[in-house]
Order: C-alpha cells, then sequence, then structure tokens
C-alpha cells in the first residue's frame, strides 16, 4: 500500500473568509428581524393614538416610526414610537397634562404586540437562517 502525503495550503484564509461571510449574513438577518418586529408596534401605537381635531400639519398617529437599527455596548435595538416631528408633545397624551387626562398609546401598542413581535423576530430569523 502506498503512502501518500499532502499538504493544504489557504486553509485557514478559507475558514476565515467563510466566517466573515457567515458574520455578514448574521448580521443582515438580525437587522431585518428587528425592522420587521418593530412594525406591528408601530401599528397598534397609531391604532392607540387619538388624532386631533385640529387642522395639524403633523398628527401624532402619522407619525410613529420604526427607527433604523442602532447598537449600544453590543447590542442592536429599534426604536419604535414618535418621530422627530411630533415628539416634543407625544408624552401630553400619553401621561397627560394638569388640562387633559391620560390617553396612553405607547404602552398599550407595545403591549399587545409583544407576542407577535418576538414571534415575528424569531420567524424571520429562523427564515433568514435556512437561505
Amino acid at each position: 500500500m502506498a503512502k501518500t502525503n499532502f499538504e493544504l495550503t489557504g486553509i485557514d484564509n478559507l475558514l476565515k473568509g467563510l466566517r466573515q461571510r457567515g458574520e455578514q449574513a448574521v448580521k443582515s438577518v438580525e437587522s431585518k428581524a428587528l425592522r420587521e418586529a418593530g412594525k406591528p408596534m408601530a401599528e397598534a401605537m397609531k391604532g392607540h393614538a387619538a388624532r386631533s381635531s385640529f387642522s395639524r400639519r403633523y398628527h401624532l398617529q402619522d407619525n410613529i416610526v420604526v427607527s433604523n437599527v442602532k447598537k449600544k455596548d453590543g447590542v442592536k435595538y429599534v426604536l419604535v414610537g414618535p418621530n422627530k416631528k411630533v415628539a416634543w408633545r407625544a408624552h401630553f397624551p400619553e401621561f397627560g397634562t394638569s388640562n387633559q387626562s391620560a390617553s396612553p398609546y405607547i404602552e398599550p401598542g407595545f403591549n399587545d404586540t409583544k407576542t407577535v413581535a418576538l414571534q415575528i423576530l424569531a420567524s424571520v430569523i429562523r427564515k433568514g437562517l435556512r437561505s
């Protein structure tokens, strides 16, 4: 029986390249999952938000959005809520004022959709890892 020796060169570079591609794919799937999970929360918040009877250019209900993916201390997240156009007055209906009783829209919107958001998050991640 003949003995054959062989040497693989460049395998380290190949493995490094595969790891990098895998990390990039995971980051992309993770970001997509976070954005998708935020959408039903934004819709629920819009449904709970009262629409002003005043003729306003920017109604609170029309300006609830899902932010771009952000990262802090190695943790990715999205913000769901009023955008900058209405942020200065968004807390008035949520908590009330001396002249207006509270009409929360953020907390009920979150509570209504947190399980759905988690299911969407899991589903999108699972689907992304399969492809």
